[in-house]
């Protein structure tokens, strides 16, 4: 099923105990998580009534508040992985363009998840998404992971490149992303981090899908 907008203006945050069904899905670089969010998404709305239809996101939350702010989500995105000390200069050359802070983008995107989880029927595929939802009752998070030999192969195949050149790929995405995951760890403390950690050389992602889909009819949440 195709991905949709976000719909609609921002409504203040509803009571906790309202909140749901929803899942977040994290994942390590060459693991894949929007692809099983699609799995996901078909596997749940094959059963759901059309009025409780489950919908995904992830670029969609960026391009959100790249309308809000008219700039472009390229930017955003390279602003909110930006380090402080970087900030300054990588404004001053947006020809005087003002860019919000990280700070203010991290922000406002933990306020737009926490209102889809809240609103239901939601799948978010990274974004900080296990963070921003980590006190909201009925939902799961889910973190991927696999060796890094394992995310090697899938990254040079999927990318139609070398594996050396994944190997440069994958250290410059996890450098990235290992600057955000302090961030949401030290601001979203929460342990265990995650409902459900998968191995993904160890499971297909169909397979995933169908246990995510169980352990929510355990919980109650689906």
């Amino acid at each position: 099923m195709a991905k949709v907008a976000l719909a609609g203006e921002m409504k203040e945050e509803s009571s906790l105990e309202s909140a749901g069904p929803y899942v977040t899905i994290s994942r390590q670089f060459g693991c894949w998580g929007f692809s099983l969010g699609l799995l996901l998404l078909e596997v749940l709305n094959d059963t759901a009534d059309p009025e409780r239809a489950w919908r995904i996101y992830h670029k969609e939350i960026l391009d959100r508040l790249a309308t809000e702010t008219n700039t472009a989500s390229e930017v955003l995105e390279k602003q909110r992985r930006a380090k402080p000390r970087m900030l300054a200069q990588f404004i001053q050359s947006l020809s005087g363009h003002r860019v919000p802070s990280g700070y203010t983008i991290r922000n406002r995107m933990t306020a737009i998840i926490r209102q889809l989880a809240t609103d239901g029927y939601a799948i978010v595929v990274g974004q900080g998404g296990a963070g921003a939802t980590k006190d909201l009752p009925n939902g799961l998070s889910v973190r991927l992971e696999a060796p890094q030999e394992w995310r090697l192969k899938q990254v040079a195949f999927r990318e139609g490149i070398s594996e050396m050149a994944a190997r440069q790929l994958m250290r410059e995405r996890e450098q990235e992303r290992e600057y955000l995951r302090k961030i949401y760890e030290t601001r979203f403390s929460r342990y265990p981090a995650f409902s459900l950690v998968y191995d993904c050389s160890q499971f297909t992602l169909a397979q995933i899908a169908q246990q995510i889909v169980y352990a929510m009819r355990l919980k109650g949440i689906t």
